[in-house]
């Protein structure tokens, strides 16, 4: 799963969707180290134009009764996302970009509980990919799509988020072509990231800052 983002560096974040001709305003979206399910988050859409977006983190389908869901649905699995009635209508009109700097994600043992965070190994941001619905209200609100764990996360975890190429980012928000679609809902490739453990400071919400990503 991904439970927990990192967009600190706007000149990173803008420089990777630079590619889409638009610009992530700092003053709308301030640096955060420490992002989770709930908040209001960046990301680029494309439906007649492509812009940002700010959206909260975790979908409550708009057909659910009160009280259907204990809570927000924050990702969605590459594998069974064109069977869920949460998730197949998204996945085939409303797809977004959810552009970070990094992601964390915990290692659970016996008895212990790392935390480690995970970058681009060649860029300053990554492209996440993910899918939105527009409330009964006019809100919005989105999920990130995760797919199996590639070699560098599958020592920590057996999930990943869905890594959307810089170079591919316009497809995965235009293209109708399925096959176009779920060849970019892949592992990302064994060598496109770099991790280090950080200390347990991030694991509280409320904790802001450089520490969050400093290795332990």
């Amino acid at each position: 799963m991904c439970g927990r983002i990192d967009a600190h560096d706007p000149i990173g974040v803008n420089n990777l969707v630079s590619l889409l001709d638009i610009v992530i305003p700092k003053d709308k979206f301030p640096p955060r180290y420490n992002i989770a399910p709930g908040s209001m988050i960046a990301t680029v859409t494309h439906k007649v134009d492509t812009r940002a977006e700010s959206m909260e983190w975790g979908v409550i389908p708009n057909w659910a009764k009160p009280g259907q869901f204990e809570r927000p649905l924050i990702n969605a699995r590459a594998e069974t996302i064109r069977e869920k009635p949460s998730f197949r209508k998204l996945i085939a009109h409303t797809r977004t970009i959810i552009p970070v700097n990094g992601f964390y994600e915990w290692r659970r043992d016996k008895d212990n509980k790392a935390t480690f965070y995970f970058t681009s190994s060649n860029q300053d941001a990554l492209a996440l990919a993910g899918i939105y619905q527009i409330t009964h209200d006019g809100g919005m609100q989105c999920c990130i799509v995760t797919t199996d764990a590639n070699s560098e996360m599958k020592p920590i975890h057996d999930r990943m988020p869905a890594l959307i190429p810089q170079h591919a980012m316009r497809d995965w928000l235009c293209s109708e072509d399925n096959s176009v679609i779920d060849a970019l809902m892949q592992p990302a490739a064994d060598d496109s990231l770099d991790v280090v453990e950080v200390s347990r400071y991030v694991n509280n919400a409320s904790n802001e800052g450089k520490r969050c990503i400093t290795p332990v």
